[in-house]
């Protein structure tokens, strides 16, 4: 497979609906069981394919949270999973579930993170393709909130749908917030990654060229 098809191939993966709601029930002190979206943005289409990321909890009505946007694409010689912060979060919130607001997006919404560019590596695991993304090394997401440092470490593995299995697509998310004076983790993937699984696939909405 080629860097242009495991783009798509990944792209494919990502694009929809996932829960956690297998990994809650079995441990549910650790894990919350939440929903999240990845829906196709028409931002960046060269070699690349963009998603609209946010999520929210499964067990309460709360509006969805953590809004950001993932664009991969073809750098260099790498595949790569680059994420942008919002300059107006509460401006697309819900616009995963309202696509008309999320057509209204454009590239100056977005805010570059510095370090949050990923190195995807794809591979062939029980017969089902693998992508594991991660930083570069010695990187890590660096930026500011009201003047505040904030770090996060983002990776994430992605596994493409079992045809022969009907398993369906997963995405394990590892990021953490770090104290970024004690290095220890705040939040997120304390012990171990979030694993989700796929339930509405929007993959048909995706531009790539």
């Amino acid at each position: 497979m080629d860097q242009a098809q495991a783009l798509r191939s990944l792209a494919e993966c990502l694009a929809g609906s996932f829960q956690n709601r297998k990994q809650a029930l079995a441990d549910p002190t650790w894990y919350v069981h939440f929903r999240m979206w990845m829906r196709p943005v028409a931002l960046f289409t060269e070699n690349s394919a963009t998603l609209f990321i946010e999520q929210a909890s499964a067990a309460y009505a709360q509006p969805p949270y953590r809004q950001r946007v993932l664009r991969l694409s073809i750098t260099g010689a790498d595949l790569t999973a680059e994420y942008y912060a919002l300059k107006e979060p509460s401006q697309f919130q819900g616009a995963t579930q309202a696509v008309e607001r999320l057509q209204q997006m454009t590239v100056e919404d977005l805010v570059p993170l510095k370090g949050s560019r990923l190195k995807v590596v794809m591979s062939t695991q029980n017969g089902r393709s693998h992508f594991e993304a991660r930083h570069y090394p010695g990187e890590r997401c660096e930026f500011s909130v009201n003047g505040e440092a904030k770090v996060v470490e983002l990776a994430f593995d992605a596994i493409v749908p079992g045809v022969e299995t009907g398993q369906p697509a997963q995405f394990l998310m590892y990021d953490k917030g770090i104290d970024p004076v004690t290095g220890n983790a705040l939040w997120g993937a304390k012990f171990g990654p979030f694993n989700l699984e796929k339930d509405t696939d929007y993959s048909a909405e995706l531009l790539i060229r």
